[in-house]
């Protein structure tokens, strides 16, 4: 290949993969069952695309003693990322199976860049109550 040809696939890489923009989002919070904390209990941030994109778990951790989480994560898309967090949770749980809660973060938390400055505060969620759309999951 000559040299002209290299640079055309050079730049049109470049411009192409600059229309990728590197996003990243923050949740903070902490769950509940009624009074007490819930603990050791799965969280997982995830963009969740449409499409032939696949889904992107950005992060997941399980809660400490106090039911506290906090998750982070970035990646690159063309449009905006849609965040949603992802509770797994056996509080008031009668069934097989672990309920399955997914929130939807506003899209003033996501981030330009990789680092995460705006942090969404999903505050104090009481996993008693029943979510709209609320699922059951197996595996988590």
């Amino acid at each position: 290949m000559n040299r002209l040809a290299i640079s055309i696939l050079l730049i049109g890489c470049v411009s192409f993969c600059a229309a990728f923009r590197l996003q990243s989002v923050g949740v903070r919070g902490t769950l509940t069952c009624g009074s007490r904390p819930l603990a050791n209990t799965r969280v997982k941030l995830w963009d969740e695309d449409d499409g032939p994109d696949p889904d992107d778990e950005l992060d997941s951790t399980l809660t400490d003693s106090e039911g506290r989480f906090e998750l982070s994560g970035s990646t690159r898309e063309m449009t905006p990322i849609d965040p949603k967090l992802k509770i797994y949770h056996d509080c008031n749980n009668h069934l097989p199976c672990q309920r399955k809660v997914k929130i939807t973060i506003p899209n003033m938390y996501i981030n330009s860049g990789r680092s995460v400055r705006n942090w969404f505060d999903a505050g104090q969620l009481n996993m008693q109550m029943q979510f709209k759309d609320e699922e059951r999951s197996c595996f988590n």
